[in-house]
């Protein structure tokens, strides 16, 4: 039996769900963030589809709207146990699913299903879901010796950073990378994500470490790095645009940013990369290291157009 946004305490239902994500990642506010995505469900202000067998209750599925990426849905599928994912099961989840993205066309971003199992993963992809998978790595600062840079570089602070410029510039820098899926197709969502960022979502912005640089008067590339504690950091963003790759700038960049951070007395330096990206090998040869930390791994459904 199939019921769409039948009334029902989510709290009891995602609690699993919420306890094994707050265990996977502990720094996170995993409760607080799934605490108003329950009360949307529980006021059927979100879209949502449950599976019963008898009366037992076997899966659900949620989706809902980005908070400030217009172009896509955000989507939850979880069961009871994996012993209960059957291929008859997992179609009506994501037929479903796909008949409210195609009816407003938005791409699909789909987290990895809960209690899922080899049969889910292969249904996944046998529907056209790409992976994303990225990983954390870390570089101990206090190993960290300082690397002399180069000043042939028009460099400009974040102090009256123009938002919408810099959110264009980092645009053109990943949308031929396995990382575009990171921004919204519409300009004005990706400066909305911009602003979200300098407000502080990933941290307090280190204006001391974060800087642009310049090209003719044309941001060329950046990088951005916000406080995590009182001794770690996170490299938000480091761009470089295509024309100005293979000449030293994300070295430059880099280097600059590591240097200012020890320079500050931060002990750790954290930043997140797509497991396909390139970039990878450039951060392991200058000394950062994948960390214990869980992947990330997210399923988007690309719009058909």
């Amino acid at each position: 039996m199939k019921l769409d946004n039948y009334r029902l305490n989510w709290e009891l239902i995602l609690k699993k769900e919420i306890d094994f994500l707050s265990k996977k990642y502990p720094d996170i506010d995993i409760r607080g963030s799934y605490a108003s995505i329950i009360n949307l469900l529980n006021e059927n202000k979100i879209k949502s589809r449950i599976i019963l067998n008898k009366n037992e209750f076997i899966g659900y599925a949620y989706a809902m709207d980005s908070a400030d990426k217009s172009d896509r849905l955000y989507a939850d599928i979880g069961f009871i146990s994996s012993k209960k994912i059957t291929e008859a099961r997992l179609k009506e989840l994501f037929d479903w699913l796909k008949e409210i993205a195609n009816a407003s066309k938005k791409k699909i971003m789909l987290n990895e299903i809960f209690n899922g199992n080899e049969l889910s993963k292969k249904y996944l992809e046998a529907c056209g879901f790409e992976t994303i998978v990225r990983k954390r790595m870390v570089m101990d600062l206090n190993q960290y010796q300082y690397i002399k840079t180069t000043d042939n570089y028009d460099i400009s602070g974040i102090k009256n950073l123009n938002l919408e410029l810099y959110s264009d510039a980092e645009y053109e820098a990943f949308k031929y990378t396995s990382d575009k899926y990171l921004f919204s197709d519409k300009r004005e969502d990706r400066i909305k994500t911009v602003q979200n960022l300098f407000k502080g979502e990933y941290g307090e912005i280190i204006p001391e470490v974060s800087f642009i640089i310049k090209n003719k008067g044309r941001i060329s590339g950046g990088v951005v790095c916000s406080r995590l504690g009182f001794d770690r950091a996170f490299i938000v963003s480091i761009f470089v645009k295509r024309a100005y790759r293979k000449k030293g700038t994300g070295k430059y960049l880099l280097f600059t940013a590591l240097n200012r951070l020890k320079a500050l007395s931060f002990h750790y330096v954290f930043l997140w990369v797509n497991a396909e990206n390139f970039a990878r090998d450039f951060y392991s040869k200058y000394g950062f290291v994948y960390d214990d930390y869980p992947d990330e791994i997210i399923y988007y459904l690309p719009r058909k157009k």
